[in-house]
């Protein structure tokens, strides 16, 4: 009787271990393929991450300070897509087997990722000096076009002192067809040139003021956009070279 009962929890025992190795095979078996699932969605990510990049680097215009500098903002607006693929690509557990052909493409890949930290550290002059080109591609936009007003308004002042009383008359007529002439009201033609002169000169300055502002929203904007990519870079250089660094388990398979 007690051989009996000492064979039953034998047996039981035996049941319960057994169940528990199945429960822990299945549990094993699970976690690796919802990692193979992740490992795949990373591979597809980062293929279509890099189709992207090279959309946008196809039409290249190297010497545009424009197109180089919108260009490395793109990339980095966009390194969040590179990142999360490589998390997926190189997220592994402890009961993970990676075979030889993997391996050698996550060995490319981790090297690849340095190249890319790298890059991105290099991207930082680009959008600065860029940025400083587009700057002052625009204030010379400026100037220029505040030159040919102010050249505008001294050949238009030469031109009123040159008029004859008929072409005086005729240009008042031109000018105040539409505009309030209420502000032009001298009977002799000296006044009127000064009148005249005088509403063009105050439209000069208020189309400089206007070119000053949209000058100064531009710098503004310019700044700012600069700032932000320039930090980007360097974060996202940083970021790359680090799971490089954390990835030298790829490299040494």
């Amino acid at each position: 009787m007690l051989k009996y009962q000492l064979w039953r929890i034998k047996q039981t025992l035996k049941t319960n271990t057994d169940a528990a190795l199945k429960y822990r095979r299945l549990n094993i078996e699970t976690e690796q393929r919802s990692t193979k699932i992740i490992n795949l969605v990373g591979y597809v990510i980062l293929l279509l991450v890099l189709l992207d990049y090279g959309f946008i680097l196809i039409s290249s215009q190297l010497f545009n300070p424009s197109w180089a500098y919108n260009t490395a903002g793109q990339l980095v607006e966009n390194i969040w897509g590179l990142l999360f693929g490589l998390v997926l690509i190189f997220y592994r557990r402890d009961q993970d087997i990676v075979k030889s052909r993997e391996a050698f493409c996550l060995k490319i890949i981790s090297w690849l990722t340095l190249c890319a930290g790298i890059s991105y550290f290099l991207i930082t002059p680009v959008i600065i000096g860029n940025g400083y080109r587009i700057y002052r591609g625009n204030h010379a936009q400026m100037t220029s076009q505040i030159s040919l007003q102010k050249t505008q308004v001294e050949q238009y002042a030469q031109q009123l002192g040159q008029a004859s009383e008929e072409q005086l008359n005729s240009l008042l007529q031109r000018y105040t067809a539409g505009e309030d002439s209420g502000t032009i009201s001298s009977n002799s033609a000296e006044q009127i040139k000064t009148n005249l002169l005088a509403e063009v000169e105050k439209q000069q300055l208020q189309a400089k003021n206007q070119l000053q502002t949209q000058f100064g929203q531009k710098k503004t904007n310019l700044v700012k956009t600069t700032t932000k990519w320039s930090i980007g870079a360097i974060v996202s250089g940083m970021c790359l070279v680090l799971i490089w660094r954390h990835t030298a388990w790829a490299r040494i398979r």
